[in-house]
């Protein structure tokens, strides 16, 4: 793509092979690096800090979320903005959001210095693990100032046609933290520490290159002084809150689950759960980068007045998602046990059967999950907040908390395992119903 106009004028075909193929494969690079990341944590560091790095985490993602909500936020704005024609509005959206982006971050980092380890105590996490997860989350937050700007700046890349230079950047901070993960864990011994600098310094790299098409002055977009109206910022992180309550929403869920599985088998059960999320977050991150891709298109075609191609649009993203995810349900069932073998290191036969069994009922989950995820952000690209927020707290919140309520009384470990395709139907029938009645 050449700028935002091909959004309109390509071929559909066309334009889901240049928006959604760069995409999906640069989150099957982040996703890839993610698995090899728990794999050096297993394998070489053992369960305990496997454990430590999921308990602390879904935290993180839980202080970043308002980055989420603000480079969500801003994107549909700026995205909408150039299919009005309006660039220099667009650009002053985009050079604001980034200075609100680095005075959050430095917040988020405050907090997460602040709030760690009390936390942790307080969810009856043993001592050891408190002591690796808080070590791994303060490295995670004192570089948050510079790494959030990589995840914030991918969606403003794409919106300006650059998804192949997005695609590589994704791909070569994959490759540089599964290099550095193998340098500072197996080389050089530095556990936990090794591990999180490994990822603050291939996502800080990939920050600082993300601006230099910007700095070019080879996009769309341009640095330019001056704010918003407070209403507009207000508009901008509500339209944004979806996905600002769908990243709190899942990293508190994670939270609940970690407590109740410490509470029903210790840290055993919280490292089998660590070893599936590793591998659902392949699946997971293909259908967001396939949907996200594409939202930059939605949000330029509403602007343009092109409903019927932003409906087209949308079908397409959602037949693709489903087709990926049952994909990934067929591989989970037929090659997801010689998988977990890496991550589970040699002799370690109970975490090995307990990750079997959750590994094997959560993957069913993939059959209803990708709905929601399209919906919302099928609404949120429309500038639609409120649908899709209320789509999110559905999906992300309420629809597990009531599946882990009803299903762990009645089936202790295996109700964890079974919560996520129990959710996953509710909130799937209920936004396919929202679909039907509210799209434009």
């Amino acid at each position: 793509m050449q700028d935002s106009r091909d959004f309109a004028r390509l071929p559909l075909r066309t334009l889901l092979l240049r928006c959604a193929l760069p995409a999906t494969i640069s989150m099957g690079a982040v996703s890839l690096y993610s698995v090899i990341d728990g794999v050096f944590a297993g394998y070489f560091l053992g369960a305990s800090a496997l454990a430590a790095i999921n308990l602390v985490f879904p935290l993180f993602l839980l202080f970043t979320s308002v980055i989420d909500m603000l480079a969500a936020g801003s994107s549909v704005q700026i995205a909408t903005r150039l299919g009005e024609g309006k660039r220099h509005e667009a650009s002053r959206i985009f050079s604001f959001s980034l200075v609100a982006i680095f005075v959050v971050s430095v917040v988020v980092a405050i907090l997460a210095f602040l709030g760690t380890k009390p936390l942790l105590v307080w969810m009856g996490t043993a001592p050891d693990v408190v002591e690796l997860a808080a070590t791994y989350l303060y490295i995670l937050a004192a570089s948050a100032p510079v790494c959030m700007f990589f995840f914030a700046t991918d969606n403003y890349l794409r919106i300006c046609g650059w998804q192949n230079y997005s695609m590589a950047l994704n791909i070569g901070v994959a490759l540089a933290g599964i290099a550095l993960d193998y340098v500072f864990i197996v080389a050089w011994g530095w556990g936990i520490v090794g591990a999180a600098l490994a990822t603050a310094l291939s996502i800080g790299l990939g920050a600082a290159f993300s601006f230099v098409p910007f700095l070019a002055r080879r996009t769309e977009l341009s640095f330019v002084r001056g704010k918003i109206p407070l209403r507009q910022f207000w508009r901008l992180a509500f339209n944004g809150s979806s996905d600002f309550f769908d990243s709190t929403a899942s990293s508190v869920m994670d939270l609940i689950v970690n407590a109740v599985l410490l509470s029903l088998g210790g840290t055993l059960a919280v490292a089998a759960f660590s070893v599936v999320m590793y591998l659902d977050s392949v699946v997971s991150m293909l259908v967001v980068g396939l949907t996200s891709s594409l939202q930059p298109a939605l949000s330029y075609c509403y602007g343009a007045g092109l409903a019927a191609r932003t409906r087209r649009i949308q079908k397409a993203v959602m037949l693709a998602a489903g087709a990926l995810s049952l994909g990934a349900l067929v591989l989970l069932q037929t090659a997801g046990p010689w998988a977990l073998t890496f991550f589970v290191a040699p002799g370690d036969t109970a975490l090995l059967e307990m990750s079997l069994t959750a590994l094997s009922i959560f993957a069913l989950s993939y059959l209803v999950k990708w709905v929601d995820v399209c919906v919302s952000g099928y609404f949120t690209a429309l500038e639609q907040p409120g649908v899709s927020l209320f789509l999110s707290l559905v999906g992300t919140l309420l629809a597990p908390l009531a599946a882990l309520t009803l299903l762990v009384p009645w089936l202790g470990h295996p109700g964890v395992w079974y919560m996520p395709l129990c959710a996953g139907i509710l909130s799937a029938l209920l936004s396919l119903a929202s679909l039907r009645r509210l799209a434009i």
